[in-house]
């Protein structure tokens, strides 16, 4: 499991609970965020054996490129969701953040809406796509259907309108968030830098 050190700063300050939704979040949140790290683990291991392969023993490694383009999309569409919780996607918040407050709100919401209706499109047209390519089959996988491919398209949209349900509902326990993981990413910070002085 990954630990960043929040859950320990919320028990030792005797911080407000954090509500169920918002928990289940933070583990559907860390699922993913394993899910990219062993795609990209992954990629860099087959990428790596395909050109080993092919420069010094001389042979095609056919599985590489495939298994790679399957690894690629879990990592687009399951780590666009993470982006998008974590807030570390392209976003322009300056004008928004000039606004007066019932401006902004609507913006805000307005924002949250479209968002939600690109994740439905994502579930909605993703199943399309995985049902439409389920038989379809690699020539070098027979096993390894198209279909499963694809479906990290409609697995993604789901993540990512749960993700968006969080922030809408529970917008203050995302800020809070924010905050603790600012808070903490300075008391690293101000660690690492008395230990250089030392």
């Amino acid at each position: 499991m990954i630990n960043t050190g929040i859950e320990a700063s919320n028990r030792d300050s005797g911080g407000p609970a954090r509500p169920l939704y918002v928990k289940g979040m933070d583990r559907l949140f860390q699922i993913c965020m394993v899910i990219c790290v062993l795609s990209i683990l992954c990629m860099t291991v087959l990428i790596f054996s395909g050109v080993v392969m092919r420069y010094f023993f001389s042979i095609g490694a056919r599985y590489a490129e495939p298994m790679s383009i399957f690894f690629t999309v879990q990592l687009t569409m399951y780590g666009a969701a993470v982006c998008y919780r974590a807030q570390a996607h392209l976003r322009l918040a300056l004008f928004v953040d000039m606004l007066p407050t019932l401006p902004r709100k609507l913006v805000l919401h307005g924002t949250d809406l479209f968002m939600a209706g690109v994740a439905v499109m994502m579930i909605w047209y993703g199943i399309s796509l995985a049902e439409t390519t389920w038989f379809q089959s690699y020539p070098e996988f027979d096993d390894i259907r198209v279909g499963v491919v694809y479906s990290a398209i409609p697995g993604g949209g789901v993540v990512l309108l749960l993700f968006i349900i969080e922030k809408v509902f529970y917008r203050d326990a995302a800020a809070e968030l924010e905050g603790e993981e600012m808070r903490h990413a300075l008391e690293l910070a101000e660690k690492d830098a008395k230990r250089l002085e030392l």
